[in-house]
């Protein structure tokens, strides 16, 4: 018999391929959020201000499932974005706002 290594739980592809798939689908979620939330009313320019590095992490990682290929910096970079937008979401609306009136 051949004794199996358990195998490293970030380490695997499925692991990438998962966490892509995520950021993919709360991309799509935030944005039909915060397009809920202009149109009960939200200020709209900070909100749609706040909604472009999550539009584009979801359609990098969109294209990333369609030709099939995933990798950690991808995987790393998304994860970060999308923490520090969550953690600093009701600071920089109300800070984008007094900029732009």
């Amino acid at each position: 018999m051949t004794e199996q290594k358990p195998s490293k739980p970030f380490s695997s592809e499925r692991t990438k391929l998962t966490i892509t798939k995520i950021t993919a689908i709360y991309a799509g979620f935030y944005f039909i959020l915060k397009l809920s939330a202009i149109f009960n009313g939200a200020w709209v320019l900070p909100n749609l201000i706040l909604t472009i590095p999550l539009l584009v992490l979801g359609l990098i990682a969109w294209y990333l499932l369609k030709s099939e290929q995933t990798n950690w910096f991808f995987v790393i970079i998304s994860i970060l974005v999308i923490s520090s937008i969550r953690y600093y979401e009701a600071e920089a609306v109300v800070w984008l706002n007094s900029i732009l009136q």
